[in-house]
């Protein structure tokens, strides 16, 4: 099946996996490769095609490639998506391009209070005992959801449900070879069920230095 997308902000769609994006010459995982992307690429979709359980992409990168990549959450986000890089702590992320980031240790990131809103905290330590408590805010512990996987290390996220109304996602892992741990704190500040989406697709993207 063959679709092609509407015009708008909506043709696009934007690399988060942190292994990479393969742009094949066609909607088949073993056709030739023709690049691959790395995360934040912003890619204009011009058409899509289902092909056995798989969607594909046919697309266009700003240096002008075109091919087809696989349409799959791991791989790419349909939302606006720009790169933060702290070198201090030695990571890479990417976050909602319209919210706004501010460097540190934690690293922040604040979008609106609306349902595509919410907040990010990015905190690292030589020991996970120097970590921020978590939830950052009172709250009582809904569930775990694992697996997770943050640049090859699997771990498990957990929800909260605030007090003060919404919820909050926490998970924390450490990295052997880089000699560090890590807190990634994700605010959902609206909505009646925990939706952590988002939170993933995000954590997908993260690269330590050192680490591969």
């Amino acid at each position: 099946m063959t679709e092609v997308p509407k015009g708008g902000p909506s043709n696009s769609v934007w690399v988060v996996s942190s292994v990479g994006l393969n742009v094949r010459s066609a909607p088949d995982p073993n056709a030739n490769r023709l690049a691959t992307l790395t995360p934040s690429a912003q890619l204009t979709v011009s058409e899509k095609q289902t092909v056995g359980g798989d969607t594909w992409l046919h697309i266009k990168t700003q240096s002008g490639v075109e091919g087809w990549v696989l349409d799959h959450p791991d791989l790419v986000i349909h939302r606006a998506v720009s790169l933060h890089v702290e070198q201090g702590a030695g990571y890479s992320i990417v976050f909602p391009a319209e919210w706004s980031p501010a460097s540190g240790n934690p690293a922040t990131f604040t979008g609106t209070s609306g349902p595509t809103g919410g907040s990010m905290m990015i905190q690292t330590a030589d020991d996970p005992s120097k970590l921020a408590a978590t939830p950052t805010t009172p709250g009582q512990e809904l569930r775990q959801e694992s697996p997770v996987e943050v640049y090859g290390r699997t771990t498990f996220l957990t929800i909260y449900k605030t007090d003060a109304g919404g919820f909050e996602y926490v998970v924390k892992v450490q990295f052997p070879k880089a000699k560090a741990a890590y807190l990634f704190d994700f605010r959902q500040p609206a909505g009646s069920s925990p939706d952590t989406s988002l939170f993933k697709q995000l954590l997908g993207s993260v690269i330590v230095f050192g680490e591969s």
